[in-house]
């Protein structure tokens, strides 16, 4: 049986595709897609918007942002914004999941920020082009001080003041003062997030700068003196924290703290260093030491006229000369405290002052005045702690029992009419008409010698 063959495909004849035919109603949908896209380039032409305006608004602000920088040919400050960046990421990835680093917002996505990066870091650029290191250390200085205003961003403020550190070393006709500025600002920014041990190599490093230069700063105070000041205060710290694991390493970095403030000149700074070196040496049970840098302390309050700090210097010198068995001595300074503490009209400093001496009166066995301060520290206590209130009633009346116990024992052993009857009227009022009617003759020491004369008929 014959077969059938399709025609055949003669010239001038229109050729018959193979792929299917698109419907018409996907060919309309096509066309009008071309034409909404004519429109809106029409559009665009009228409104005055070219490719790069709608490119503007379709990219990230980072996008816009590089490619600002490297249509204007700073190519180093692209490179810089980049690195901060991929370290921010970094710095993320190192900290873990569970650092609080992932709470704080990346860079990128802060665009008020990537504005002032963008700025300063041209002009830090154009500055190191001109040969001008001075000008690129300000705008590095500048964003220094600019993310200082966010305590999220510490590693941004030591990035540029490292930066800061490698202009200032370029700078040749300022005799090193940019470069100690830099040292300083570290120093500085170290110390404030607690670094205490870092920050006291860059402060030292101003310190040993600015010797013998007349810089000053902006309000004209000497930067040398700073130096000595921040110094002073950076080992006051140290010394402080080092204390409970290193009491001999506290007492050099204090030495050091007192040997600076009378650098700087600073004469309450170098009395309360002269304080605390006492304070320290009391603590490690060298009270000889201790009393020098007291009585140092007690001089420059008198200087000054500075009634608080007198009164702690004479407590601070009674406390020494108790512990070396000074007691007369230590006796004398208390007195002072309490009379200083009653001109200042301090009542609690007046309290702790009564119950010092009155501790003291009772350890010499001076009874009488041992009471008498007990019940001014009891009247003069401000404090709600009812249990230290007890506590000084009882030692007032520990006190008044060995203060009545010598006549007391005077009447019971001598057995006399006239001590029996004052013994019993002192039983219904309990005054010290009772001591006084039956005190013993006294020895040069004053204490009282009890003696059983007869008596006179």
């Amino acid at each position: 049986m014959a077969t059938t063959l399709p025609p055949v495909n003669r010239a001038g004849s229109k050729s018959v595709s193979t792929q299917p035919s698109v419907p018409r109603s996907q060919r309309s949908a096509k066309n009008l897609g071309r034409t909404a896209i004519r429109e809106r380039h029409s559009i665009a032409k009228l409104a005055g918007i070219d490719r790069a305006d709608v490119g503007a608004f379709r990219n990230s602000y980072k996008h816009n942002l590089s490619l600002e920088i490297l249509q204007e040919g700073y190519v180093s400050s692209f490179i810089e914004l980049f690195e901060l960046f991929d370290q921010q990421v970094k710095d993320r990835d190192n900290a873990g999941s569970d650092s609080g680093v992932h709470e704080v917002p990346m860079l990128i996505d802060q665009h008020d920020k990537l504005d002032v990066l963008k700025s300063k870091l041209i002009e830090a650029e154009e500055a190191r082009r001109s040969g001008a290191p001075e000008k690129s250390y300000q705008s590095y200085l500048e964003l220094a001080q600019f993310f200082g205003k966010f305590p999220s961003d510490t590693w941004l403020i030591d990035h540029f003041h490292e930066r800061c550190m490698n202009e200032s070393g370029k700078v040749e006709d300022d005799g090193g003062r940019k470069l100690a500025e830099a040292n300083y600002n570290i120093g500085i920014a170290l110390e404030e997030r607690g670094d205490l041990s870092s920050a006291v190599e860059y402060l030292e490093k101003f310190y040993n700068l600015t010797t013998e230069q007349e810089w000053q700063d902006k309000i004209g105070d000497n930067l040398h003196d700073i130096a000595s000041l921040q110094l002073y205060r950076t080992y006051t710290c140290l010394a402080e924290e080092l204390y409970e694991e290193a009491p001999s390493v506290s007492i050099d970095y204090l030495k050091k703290a007192f040997h600076m403030a009378n650098e700087g000149g600073n004469r309450t700074e170098a009395g309360m260093a002269s304080h605390r070196l006492g304070n320290i040496y009391e603590a490690v049970g060298d009270p000889e030491v201790a009393a020098m840098y007291h009585k140092g302390y007690l001089d420059r309050c008198k200087r000054d006229k500075d009634n608080v700090g007198m009164g702690k210097a004479y407590e601070a010198l009674a406390r020494c000369q108790q512990s070396e068995g000074k007691l007369e001595e230590a006796a004398e300074n208390y007195k002072e405290f309490v009379n200083i503490a009653e001109t200042v009209g301090d009542k609690a400093v007046y309290s702790q002052a009564c119950a010092s001496l009155a501790n003291l009166f009772n350890m010499l066995g001076d009874y009488g005045n041992a009471v008498e301060y007990y019940k001014k520290a009891a009247e003069s206590m401000t404090t709600d702690d009812k249990e230290r209130v007890e506590l000084m009633n009882i030692a007032q009346a520990i006190a008044q029992t060995h203060h009545h116990l010598a006549s007391y024992s005077t009447a019971i052993l001598c057995n006399t009419a006239k001590l029996t009857a004052a013994l019993v009227e002192w039983k219904d009022y309990r005054d010290d008409g009772f001591v006084e009617s039956s005190r013993p003759p006294s020895t040069a020491s004053g204490a009282a010698t009890p003696s059983c004369e007869p008596e006179k008929k």
